[in-house]
């Protein structure tokens, strides 16, 4: 099984990043009319009155792993901050 580098994954990807910002950079959108193929843009759907599963939650409780005062109890990761 191979090990991955992770310093190198990161570098790279930052290298990416990097290229692909100084292309974006390079673009002029001035002047740009904007073009939907799709007649509806921004179309959200109403929220008044949303319905939750009550038994969605109870399931996801009895098969998590850890839990603790009905949240589900996860390992931080070690990546994140």
């Amino acid at each position: 099984m191979d090990m991955v580098d992770i310093e190198k994954v990161q570098k790279q990807a930052e290298e990416i990043v990097e290229r692909f910002s100084k292309v974006l950079e390079s673009f002029q959108f001035e002047n740009i009319e904007e073009y939907y193929i799709l007649e509806n843009k921004n179309v959200l759907r109403d929220d008044d009155n949303p319905h939750i599963d009550p038994s969605f939650k109870r399931e996801a409780l009895k098969i998590a792993p850890k839990t603790k005062d009905d949240y589900i109890v996860v390992e931080k990761s070690k990546w994140s901050n």
